[in-house]
């Protein structure tokens, strides 16, 4: 009786092996999702499109402007004031959850960072057709922020005011020359100021990522200013 014992044992557990190795074979491959209707693998998700730069001739010689679109989600304008005994000031563009990094790094490490831009001194015509240009301009965005109270900066020094972006909330980036950004405004940053062209604010820095908005200009006001799109 024992040796049927055993060779019933021993089918069951022939059995139990094939059967387990059948469904390891049925099972996809890790990272290859569930097969489609006719056994094909599942489409992947499409890779999260990605603005590509526009580059734009300029009529002066020089070589194109590499022009191309963010999104910043919660945009500050951020006055930020060197630490004594300097009294520059310069006009950066972050995401406010960014404004910690104020604390820990100096100028030069900051407008390096990706995340991090400069208040753009150009005037510049938009990407697209001669048409927009003749309507509409790229400008600094500083008048973004001009009606927003100022509120005090993590480093106890800088201030920062929040930005009103136009609609649909893109704005526009240059790669600019760092020797344009000599423009440092000195004197006490709350009871007015002046320009001083003569001061290097950046120094050991060859190019900024400098952000623009797009403005719309009337036919008395092309090439010095004009109403911000909303």
């Amino acid at each position: 009786m024992k040796p049927l014992t055993y060779s019933f044992l021993l089918s069951i557990l022939l059995l139990g092996s094939i059967a387990s190795a059948s469904a390891q074979t049925r099972r996809p491959a890790p990272g290859k999702g569930r097969p489609g209707a006719k056994g094909r693998p599942a489409p992947s998700a499409p890779p999260v499109p990605v603005e590509a730069a526009t580059r734009v001739a300029q009529d002066d010689g020089k070589p194109p402007l590499v022009i191309s679109k963010i999104k910043v989600k919660d945009p500050v304008l951020v006055f930020y004031q060197q630490a004594p005994p300097s009294s520059a000031v310069q006009q950066l563009l972050m995401d406010e959850k960014n404004l910690d990094l104020l604390k820990t790094m100096p100028l030069e490490e900051l407008v390096a960072r990706r995340e991090v831009f400069i208040d753009g001194l150009g005037n510049y015509d938009p990407p697209g057709t001669d048409a927009n240009s003749q309507k509409y301009r790229l400008t600094g965005v500083s008048l973004l922020a001009s009606s927003e109270k100022r509120r005090t900066a993590p480093d106890g020094r800088s201030t920062y005011a929040r930005l009103k972006v136009p609609s649909p909330g893109e704005l526009y980036v240059v790669r600019e020359s760092a020797e344009d950004y000599r423009h440092f405004v000195s004197g006490p940053q709350k009871k007015g100021s002046r320009i001083d062209f003569g001061v290097n604010g950046l120094p050991g820095v060859d190019s900024v990522r400098a952000v623009y908005t797009l403005r719309k200009m009337d036919a008395s006001e092309r090439g010095t200013g004009g109403d911000v799109l909303r």
